[in-house]
């Protein structure tokens, strides 16, 4: 089975992208930072990996260019996933010869990116939906994304263990439906209030997600996968059925 590794310090993005690379079929190992990167690419020898740019410490261009530096691994498959989308950002990733995606993305759309680099297909110069996932989730209009499938209970060692609760919750001025993603033992209580103050994380990842501005039209965005502000989250509960 090829290993993936991904280089990500926010354990909640982390957590969605390793569900959806293992539900594709492929193992993982995470790391934080760059140095731990390394170590891990050094000991584990993965077959890809996915590459955060904004790290504590050395960033992730520091890691993709100390790969493409080493004769060992200098052909790693790579796919810069980043909330950078500024055109010399998707330029560098191209002259690395490192695939781009941009932070929200569509489950898809990262797992085609890793199988098309898996498979020695050149990466295709980025599309207009790869630089403005995020940003037009943001302003509430363009693209509509692809829905990620929500996370399932896992019980296998090493792997994701959470559960999709959907959820209605309220920020300063608009609000998001969506399936949130918990630990098994938060997900069990019946007041999704008390679930979210005994999540010790600061963002929830949040999937398949509706968002609308309060006072205004229906429906304004949808996006494939969100990080929520836990601070920003003002009331929530579940959604009916």
């Amino acid at each position: 089975m090829a290993k993936v590794l991904i280089v990500e310090d926010q354990p909640s993005v982390a957590t969605v992208v390793q569900y959806h690379v293992e539900q594709a079929g492929f193992d993982t190992t995470q790391a934080g930072d760059v140095e731990e990167a390394w170590r891990k690419l050094v000991t584990e020898v993965p077959d890809a990996a996915v590459v955060d740019i904004k790290l504590p410490g050395a960033d992730g261009w520091t890691f993709i260019e100390r790969v493409r530096a080493d004769g060992r691994f200098s052909g790693l498959p790579m796919v810069v996933l980043t909330g950078l989308l500024e055109a010399d950002v998707v330029a560098r990733a191209e002259s690395m010869r490192c695939a781009y995606l941009s932070k929200p993305f569509a489950a898809s759309a990262l797992v085609n990116k890793i199988e098309s680099q898996v498979k020695g297909i050149a990466p295709s110069k980025p599309t207009l939906d790869d630089l403005h996932q995020g940003h037009q989730s943001s302003k509430g209009g363009g693209q509509t994304q692809q829905p990620a499938q929500p996370p399932a209970p896992m019980a296998q060692g090493g792997h994701v263990d959470l559960i999709s609760v959907r959820v209605v919750m309220l920020l300063p001025s608009y609000q998001i439906e969506g399936n949130m993603h918990l630990p098994p033992e938060l997900g069990r209580f019946s007041d999704a209030w008390e679930s979210l103050i005994r999540d010790q994380r600061h963002f929830l990842p949040v999937t398949d997600a509706i968002i609308t501005v309060l006072g205004g039209p229906k429906a304004v965005a949808r996006a494939g996968f969100l990080q929520v502000r836990k601070s920003d989250i003002s009331g929530i509960f579940p959604k009916e059925a």
